[in-house]
């Protein structure tokens, strides 16, 4: 299964996970990252490092549950970091606690470091190995079965203290027990998948805390009260050069430690190099080791106390009682997954592609996740990065982008900060304002051009304004202005774009309709003079021929009247 989990909707192109990963396990693929199995060593650095959650390890609290619900006996067994993160120097506070939850009994895996130390010291006596590397730590097994194969051989053939521990409990308990172990690391749930029949689950400190709190259970055992406990020198553990600190060592033989993953890695470098001889060496890949795990709690993480502590419980001469023989060999395979590296040309090919056309433009920033731009390019050729991720380059793009479009709009842009000086001119002001093209503008107050009172009203509404048409009497120009306020940047920006033949045309066009209007009045007024005039005539004329026709008509009368 796997233990690393990542939320693609959560993911927000920042690639910290990436600088963060010592092994570069990540990919950036359609904008959110994904974990390549083959390489990853299950540090848990990535989900440290994301601030939007978005990397998360696997959460095994649901079957922990079912099994403490079930009929089945179920143990825990804690890591000696115990006592760092839940307070008391004695085991027996936490023990009882975890029985409150419904484990059958807990147990401190520091005693299965006790089997494991002795082991160690047993291949060393033996004198037949040039150096000798701990395999306590999962993710440092891990770091050299996949990136060091060549090293697999000086690993000692020794369980892990879980899996020691897990074992003794086996023998004590038998097969059909459930075991459940707790700690700060997050690889040991992959050792625990990887070794099925030992241990069945692994829960870290999180998980305990979330099983404490959901069953109204403290998670600060501060000032528990307790019977003392005897010291054990094993559980030095958890501590940088914890190891070696509590093993019997022989005296032609070196003794090192060494903690913090790339620390881990230089030094196998180192060995692989062939300089380092006749020596054990201690590998932690969490700095600070055990004691610094990934789910630590995030104030244990910084608190010197807590080592006090466990120095405290380990100082003495004293271990766990011998237990009977018990089989802890162990074998490791290389798991090395050779990725195809591209050639000088293609290296630089990419590298141009990136805008890096010589050494001087390579910045090696580490923005992207990756030390060097050839380290980028080698990511790109092999799938893990993209072209995108590279700020310098997408800036420089945008810059050049932008300064194209800005340079070649036809459109005047103005940027104004509050003091109403300006920012930022393009070309098209000039041309718009008929000044000269070697005008210099940025420093100017925006009055010394034209009228402020509109950007100062931009300022105080923080509001875009509607496209308005002014007249710049000053140029005989009208423009069509939009304001833009940029609160982020402090500036206000406007377009201006230059609409004087356009408003001449359309005012030679309202002028030219008002003179046709007044012509058409005035033709109107005119023939309705000379038709009031014709019919005037026309009046007077009908009148006096209805006189005339009258007295003719009234003159017949009378004739026909005096006729006998």
């Amino acid at each position: 299964m796997d233990v690393l989990r990542f939320q693609k909707a959560n993911c927000k192109d920042c690639y910290k996970c990436i600088r963060r990963c010592a092994v570069k396990a990540i990919a950036m693929r359609d904008h959110h990252t994904e974990v390549i199995d083959e390489d990853c060593v299950l540090c848990g650095r990535c989900v440290l490092a994301c601030p939007q959650y978005a990397n998360q390890a696997r959460w095994d609290i649901q079957p922990v549950r079912q099994l403490l619900q079930s009929d089945k006996p179920v143990y825990a067994m804690v890591a000696p970091s115990f006592s760092f993160q839940y307070g008391p120097d004695e085991f027996g506070p936490l023990r009882r606690q975890l029985m409150t939850l419904g484990f059958a009994d807990a147990f401190e895996s520091a005693e299965g470091a006790c089997l494991v130390k002795t082991q160690y010291e047993n291949l060393v006596a033996q004198g037949d190995r040039d150096v000798i590397l701990s395999s306590c730590c999962p993710a440092v097994v891990l770091l050299i079965e996949r990136h060091f194969p060549s090293l697999v051989p000086l690993l000692a053939p020794v369980l892990s203290p879980m899996q020691a521990e897990a074992k003794l409990l086996r023998r004590r308990f038998g097969p059909d027990a459930a075991i459940v172990y707790i700690g700060s690391c997050i690889a040991a749930k992959n050792e625990c998948d990887q070794t099925p029949g030992l241990t069945d689950y692994a829960l870290t400190y999180d998980e305990l805390n979330a099983l404490f709190v959901s069953n109204k259970l403290p998670v600060d055992l501060h000032g528990a009260q307790c019977s003392p406990e005897p010291r054990r020198r094993s559980r030095s553990f958890p501590l940088p050069g914890g190891v070696i600190g509590c093993m019997n060592k022989q005296e032609d033989y070196s003794y090192l430690s060494v903690d913090g993953l790339e620390n881990c890695i230089a030094a196998l470098n180192e060995i692989k190099a062939g300089r380092l001889h006749h020596c054990f060496i201690e590998l932690r890949s969490c700095t600070g080791s055990c004691a610094g795990g990934p789910k630590m709690s995030a104030d244990a993480r910084n608190r010197l106390e807590g080592r006090i502590r466990i120095a405290h419980t380990a100082d003495t001469l004293e271990d766990f009682p011998p237990q009977p023989t018990l089989p802890l060999e162990r074998t490791f395979q290389p798991r090395y997954a050779q990725a195809k590296m591209p050639t000088e040309e293609e290296i630089q090919d990419i590298l141009r592609k990136l805008g890096k056309n010589s050494p001087a433009d390579e910045l090696n920033c580490g923005t992207c996740g990756y030390s060097t731009c050839r380290e980028k390019a080698i990511a790109i050729f092999q799938g893990k990065a993209d072209i995108t991720m590279c700020l310098p380059y997408m800036k420089k793009r945008a810059e050049s982008l932008s300064d194209k479009i800005i340079s070649n709009s036809p459109n005047a842009i103005l940027a104004v900060d509050s003091a109403l000086r300006i920012k930022l001119a393009n070309r098209a002001l000039a041309d718009i304002l008929g000044l000269p093209e070697d005008t210099v503008f940025t420093g100017r107050q925006v009055s010394d051009l034209m009228d402020d009172f509109e950007f100062i009203t931009a300022f105080s509404s923080g509001e875009h304004t509607k496209a308005r048409k002014t007249y710049l009497e000053q140029y005989d120009k009208y423009v069509e202005q939009v304001f833009i306020s940029d609160e982020n940047n402090n500036l206000v920006i406007c377009l201006m774009k230059d609409i004087t033949q356009a408003e001449k045309t359309r005012l030679s066009l309202q002028k030219t309709k008002s003179d046709a209007i007044e012509i058409t009045d005035q033709i109107i007024a005119k023939q309705m003079r000379i038709v009031h005039e014709i019919a005037s005539l026309l009046g007077e004329t009908a009148a006096e021929t209805k006189v005339a026709l009258t007295q003719l008509k009234n003159t017949v009368a009378m004739e026909e009247e005096k006729l006998p």
